[in-house]
């Protein structure tokens, strides 16, 4: 059984328990693409940001270290496959809502921008309930939508997150006509442009199931993982959702809001011993 399965029981087991439903069995195929599926990273509670920039959805601060190391190990997960399958855009993407995709996003897209290598930038293409600019400092001023309907230019959209390489593109506004702006011709050469200016690009998506949005953005990108809460979906669900994107792409599963969560290893002086 692979690591997708092995991810998909586990959370069935979980979900069973407050359903009342523990026979059902995992039917999702292991029809990804080497290399092998990820399975970091899992967040509980919201934690602070570096420095000023403080807000819920940013846990990458010296109080919350465990839960930040969840997805420094993610990165490095993402880095040892760019090793070998390169990418230049990841969407971060989930069957449903409330998964923790735009916390996996931020937190991902953080852990690359404080890196001394590369620029880095976040984009936050759910056009319908934009979230990511909760994250950020300051708020207001022109976004994605902006750019896309040509009233602003991406070197005015775009926002450094302090003392980060990191750039964010929010959305900044919900768009009348969402599924038709991503689909457009300016989010394919936007893409291009954010390609060429940096060496990796995370795009937060909106929810899969239910909206087209999501297979759009993964047809105009490069790879994407599935954020997938525990005792949240079921195998078939998630079935569903990976069958609306280009599996091709689809890296692997990022299995969020489980309890069964490792204590982090560490280590100290005691100067008692």
């Amino acid at each position: 059984m692979g690591k997708i399965h092995e991810a998909l029981r586990r959370a069935e087991e979980q979900r069973a328990l407050l359903v009342g439903d523990a026979g059902e069995k995992p039917s999702v195929r292991d029809r990804l693409s080497e290399p092998e599926p990820i399975r970091e990273a899992g967040s509980r509670t919201l934690g602070r940001s570096v420095r000023d920039a403080r807000r819920a959805r940013v846990v990458l601060s010296d109080a919350d270290q465990g839960i930040a190391e969840h997805y420094r190990a993610l990165r490095a997960r993402l880095e040892s496959i760019r090793r070998t399958r390169t990418f230049r855009s990841l969407v971060v993407m989930s069957a449903r809502s409330d998964e923790g995709k735009t916390t996996t996003a931020v937190n991902l897209a953080l852990c690359y921008g404080l890196s001394f290598d590369e620029d880095s930038c976040l984009v936050d293409a759910d056009l319908r309930t934009p979230d990511v600019e909760q994250s950020l400092p300051e708020q207001g001023g022109a976004g994605l939508v902006d750019v896309l309907e040509d009233r602003a230019t991406l070197d005015e959209a775009l926002v450094q997150f302090p003392e980060t390489r990191l750039s964010v593109l929010a959305a900044r506004s919900i768009a009348e006509r969402p599924s038709e702006l991503l689909a457009s011709q300016k989010m394919v050469e936007l893409m291009r442009e954010l390609h060429a200016r940096f060496p990796i690009v995370i795009v937060d998506a909106l929810p899969i199931l239910g909206l087209p949005d999501t297979t759009t953005l993964v047809d105009v990108c490069d790879a994407a993982v599935l954020v997938m809460a525990a005792r949240q979906n079921s195998p078939a669900e998630v079935e569903r959702a990976l069958d609306r994107v280009d599996r091709s792409k689809v890296l692997g599963i990022v299995f969020n809001k489980s309890d069964d969560v490792p204590v982090p290893y560490g280590y100290g002086y005691d100067p008692e011993r």
